[in-house]
């Protein structure tokens, strides 16, 4: 069993305050993470919806080029958060060590702490205590052995050439999967595949639609492509059309192998 102390914040409704920074630990500055991406709720709130408070959720994973931590968040919303009761969409993030994740840290275990630490403290205002982060190494091909799923190899092998030829590109990605965790399972094993794996770049993804295409930093793992897609700089592919007896070409050897193995089986 490895274990990592994780710092986090917390940001949301606050009494008398509205939104702000809610709670944080004392090595993290929610202020670098605003700088990077630029919101701190990134989504329509429409897409975390009152009426199903404890399942529609989203999740973000952004890596920065040359940074020793991935930024992890759960974006959810609860119930009494501040002095009248009221509902609100809370941002939950931690910065996740690399080598972590590059040991066998997997984003599923990252995310049952968030859920184990809301259990123990609920929702907490002011200072935190680190999170400790407790794991079994797993593989990294038996993590991603669920891509094959939810995402076609003529995809997979697109992204892969895209990111090679030009790192700045944004995908907006279908996902074969019609469910929010399927969306999310395939963020995940995308991230592990692309970035702390291959190295390829560092990936950014988001599992619900954004507030604009225009201003987020995040590639999209959607149930399917929105209409305002494609915007300069963005690229759209769909893994509920493509054929896989084309688009097989991968520029990077190390990845079409694994490719080839996955999708072989």
């Amino acid at each position: 069993m490895s274990t990592v102390k994780v710092e986090h914040f917390i940001y949301g409704p606050v009494p008398k305050k509205g939104y702000a920074k809610r709670a944080r630990s004392a090595n993290i500055n929610p202020e670098e993470y605003e700088r990077f991406l630029g919101y701190y709720i990134p989504i329509d709130p429409a897409y975390v919806s009152a009426e199903d408070m404890y399942n529609s959720e989203a999740r973000l994973v952004a890596s920065a080029s040359g940074s020793e931590g991935v930024y992890f968040s759960k974006i959810f919303r609860r119930s009494k958060l501040d002095e009248k009761g009221r509902s609100g969409i809370l941002t939950h993030t931690l910065l996740v060590p690399r080598s972590a994740l590059e040991q066998g840290l997997s984003y599923q275990d990252v995310e049952r702490a968030i859920d184990e630490h809301e259990k123990a403290n609920g929702i907490p205002l002011g200072e935190m205590a680190p999170m400790e982060l407790s794991w079994e190494p797993v593989p990294f091909e038996k993590e991603i052995e669920g891509l094959r799923p939810l995402i076609s190899k003529a995809t997979l092998n697109r992204l892969v050439d895209g990111y090679t030829k030009d790192p700045k590109i944004k995908f907006v990605v279908t996902c074969r999967g019609t469910e929010q965790k399927d969306r999310i399972r395939l963020g995940y094993m995308l991230s592990k595949f692309l970035d702390i794996n291959l190295g390829i770049v560092p990936i950014a993804f988001l599992s619900e639609p954004p507030l604009s295409l225009q201003d987020t930093q995040c590639n999209l793992v959607l149930t399917k492509l929105p209409l305002t897609v494609p915007q300069k700089g963005w690229r759209a592919v769909s893994s509920l059309v493509d054929s896989s007896t084309t688009g097989d070409a991968s520029s990077s050897k190390k990845a079409k192998e694994i490719i080839d193995r996955m999708y072989s089986a």
